[in-house]
């Protein structure tokens, strides 16, 4: 490893992005259908707007993934950037039930309000992947974006744990609208950090899509995770609310436990970045059973009775997406050709954000029984971690270093 490499200095910058990003998007997408049911929409009404979020964000991802393989995936994550800016401004500024709608869909405002969730934009991955080539090393840098983008994330949940106390003053829908404007501040700080981060020079892109090789191992993973996302969608992204209406507790309450639970993720990130220099475990296993345990938890908070077990439940899956995540962020690209990190990444996420459009189904479960949609959610993602290790296990895949996976 190059400690002296520009890359290597300037990754600080990197992770002052997604540490700013994440205290955003966290603070966003947790209060999102908090704000939207405060408004008096439905929760058939919120699912359908998540299922318009979803679908624009999919096409969005992939044009970005493509346009990084292009110019490069600092720039892509640049202009990427740009979007999520513009809807927090837009929601910090009306009420306008379609302004709403418009923000929340162009800024990609929805989706899991996991520690993860503003760590990781289209071109993240591939930038760090593309950037450095050994297995291990990559897996680090991977677990260290994540445990710093979990880490502040705790930041955005205590926004909104704060925002009751805003609300005493200013009201509970404007209290929203200004924590949207702090949340457009700190993207601008994202998008600013990213300005003196690093690249490799890309190789020249010499194919309209992708390499045969690289389209191969991406349908893969596609399969792989198509369980995983379905389930995602139909599980959390509405889960803050889902806490609310289930166990009758109000946001601030909810910020807490979202708060604890990232503290769990970080020190998760943080646990994997060190254990990426063992031998002695297979980056496939780790990322292919943290997977089923997640779908385990899902069904234990949706069977729990009272919501300090259930907040129990919560962090305690918190702690196992951290740790597994980088594993699999790593496993995903491995079979890639290197001139495709963009697209392919682009691609996979594009399967996963259409299978999680399966939250629009989330707010109709939720109104014919409230347990439903976290029953199956944790039933897919449990049988998605074995379908992980089943299509990516059944060929041995060396990475450029020829580390397993």
């Amino acid at each position: 490893m190059d400690f002296s490499s520009k890359e290597e200095r300037t990754f600080k910058f990197f992770l002052l992005s997604r540490a700013s990003r994440s205290v955003a998007l966290i603070f966003v997408t947790l209060s999102l259908p908090l704000y939207l049911f405060a408004l008096h929409y439905n929760i058939i009404s919120i699912g359908i707007i998540y299922f318009v979020i979803m679908v624009f964000n999919a096409g969005l991802s992939v044009l970005l993934g493509a346009l990084g393989d292009r110019v490069g995936y600092k720039k892509s994550l640049i202009i990427g950037e740009i979007f999520p800016l513009v809807a927090l401004i837009l929601l910090a500024s009306s009420i306008n039930f379609f302004v709403i709608v418009i923000a929340a869909t162009i800024g990609g405002i929805a989706g899991v309000a996991g520690g993860m969730r503003g760590t990781f934009s289209p071109g993240s991955t591939a930038l760090i992947v593309s950037n450095w080539k050994d297995n291990k090393e990559r897996v680090k840098k991977l677990a260290a974006t994540t445990y710093v983008g979990s880490a502040f994330a705790i930041f955005g949940s205590l926004m909104l744990y704060f925002k009751s106390f805003f609300a005493n003053s200013v009201g509970v829908i404007n209290s929203f609208r200004i924590l949207f404007g702090l949340s457009a501040a700190m993207v601008l700080i994202s998008l600013l950090a990213l300005i003196f981060v690093s690249e490799v020079k890309r190789p020249k892109k010499t194919t309209r899509i992708m390499k045969k090789e690289s389209i191969r191992y991406s349908l893969k993973v596609i399969i792989a995770n198509s369980f995983n996302g379905f389930g995602l969608g139909v599980a959390l992204p509405l889960l803050p609310l889902w806490f609310e209406l289930r166990f009758n507790t109000g946001s601030g309450v909810i910020g807490i436990m979202y708060t604890v639970s990232y503290a769990a993720t970080a020190l998760a990130a943080f646990v994997a970045s060190k254990r990426a220099y063992s031998s002695k475990f297979s980056t496939l296993v780790t990322a292919s059973y943290t997977r089923t345990l997640l779908g385990v938890m899902l069904l234990a908070i949706a069977f729990s009775p009272l919501f300090i077990i259930a907040s129990v439940f919560f962090t305690f899956r918190s702690f196992i997406a951290g740790f597994g995540s980088p594993s699999r962020s790593a496993v995903n690209m491995t079979g890639v050709n290197s001139q495709d990190y963009g697209t392919a990444s682009s691609f996979i996420g594009l399967a996963n954000r259409l299978s999680q459009t399966s939250s629009g189904l989330s707010g109709y479960l939720m109104d014919v029984s409230l347990p439903f949609p976290v029953i199956i959610g944790g039933v897919l993602q449990f049988i998605g971690g074995f379908v992980y290790f089943k299509v990516l296990s059944s060929k041995k895949v060396i990475s450029g270093k020829g580390t397993k996976i």
